[in-house]
């Protein structure tokens, strides 16, 4: 099936790439990264990302979502001079952070780790602004083969862009329906997001909301205008995306958002056109693509187990898209646009009130001390 098929691509575009700029081999200015910013889960895997804040002379963030992992990670992990080791508290939320799309009701259906991630990546913006900062990297802990000298010339690049990524070349970063997808033969591409990104942390002014693809909606302004470049490729850990058939049902309705809206992108249209009628034939159009990539796997004899379990993961991907309507997306869309203008008035706000470590008093992050001692 060829990436240009007219079946395919009325319901399905299988790559974003023509939305990105590759930047041209001319010199640019030089721009030093201010600091790599993990939101952790494994305290286990940072040593990738502290070595590479070594390499660059930046600050390093780590961001955990417990004070247990907070404490590994400071009894496991070299200091180093300019380091922050923490947890997210979700009472955090209540002050800087409370946002409409988190008490959507289908945000709330999804109960998911995607909340968790997306308030870690705020928090990063916002001590990026407290410091005072101009560029910073957001890094998973599972990235892989990054170079000092690839994060370099990405923190260069954002004297032209405002934002830049990585391309994961293996293991695909793609959503469970879009691994179905490639696992039944298609042509599927790879955007990159915030597993590997470097931001203009004056001209990116947007929100990761707590929902899956967060990054993507966090790229879209930069995106629609062609700011975000991509810098090179990486590697991330492997993982079974059908191990768990939940997974699926968890990404589904950001998943739907997501792809509707960079739609809009490729059709050169706007937010304010992603009406009811545009939601409902999105919807149509997920609906087709979860079908289609069934009837092909339900084809498909090789690897038995593996199509199994794709096939459990679709059917539960197919449940989850049911219930959601046109008025669910509508909804979703103006509440993100009124968090945004939120957001935006935030961030103006802030002081630079210095260092990493006054930034965290001044959000109220727990002490290294108070991580260790839980």
């Amino acid at each position: 099936m060829s990436a240009g098929s007219d079946l395919v691509d009325s319901f399905h575009i299988e790559s974003h790439e023509a939305l990105l700029q590759r930047p041209s081999a001319a010199e640019t200015p030089r721009r030093p990264l201010d600091a790599i910013v993990v939101p952790t889960i494994r305290p286990r895997s940072l040593q990738a990302a502290t070595v590479l804040a070594s390499d660059i002379g930046c600050a390093l963030v780590v961001l955990c979502s417990t004070p247990g992992q907070a404490g590994q990670v400071l009894e496991r992990q070299p200091t180093l001079d300019d380091m922050l080791v923490t947890y997210v508290p979700r009472d955090i939320d209540d002050n800087l952070l409370s946002f409409l799309t988190a008490v959507h009701p289908e945000i709330d259906v999804e109960r998911s780790c995607h909340g968790d991630i997306a308030r870690k990546r705020n928090v990063g913006l916002l001590l990026a602004r407290l410091c005072g900062w101009r560029t910073i990297m957001y890094l998973d802990d599972d990235i892989r083969d990054l170079t000092a000298s690839a994060v370099s010339r990405a923190a260069d690049l954002t004297t032209c862009f405002r934002a830049v990524g990585f391309k994961i070349n293996y293991y695909p970063d793609n959503s469970v329906v879009c691994h179905a997808y490639r696992l039944s033969g298609g042509e599927q591409g790879i955007l990159p997001g915030g597993s590997a990104l470097v931001v203009d942390v004056a001209r990116c002014d947007m929100l990761f909301p707590p929902v899956y693809n967060e990054d993507w909606l966090f790229l879209f302004d930069a995106v629609q205008t062609r700011s975000v470049a991509v810098a090179g490729t990486v590697s991330q850990l492997e993982y079974q995306p059908f191990a768990h058939s939940r997974r699926a049902a968890s990404e589904e309705f950001g998943d739907v958002i997501a792809e509707g809206l960079f739609r809009l992108i490729h059709e050169g249209a706007d937010v304010t056109d992603a009406t009811y009628a545009y939601w409902r034939s999105v919807l149509e159009r997920r609906l087709q693509l979860i079908d289609y990539v069934a009837a092909r796997l339900l084809r498909t004899d090789e690897n038995a187990p593996v199509i199994g379990s794709a096939l459990m993961s679709l059917a539960a991907a197919r449940k989850r898209l049911a219930p959601i309507s046109p008025l669910a997306c509508v909804s979703f869309i103006r509440a993100w646009q009124a968090d945004l203008d939120a957001w935006r008035h935030t961030l103006l706000d802030l002081p630079v009130v210095g260092d990493l470590a006054d930034a965290a008093k001044f959000l109220d992050l727990p002490t290294p001390d108070s991580c260790v001692n839980q």
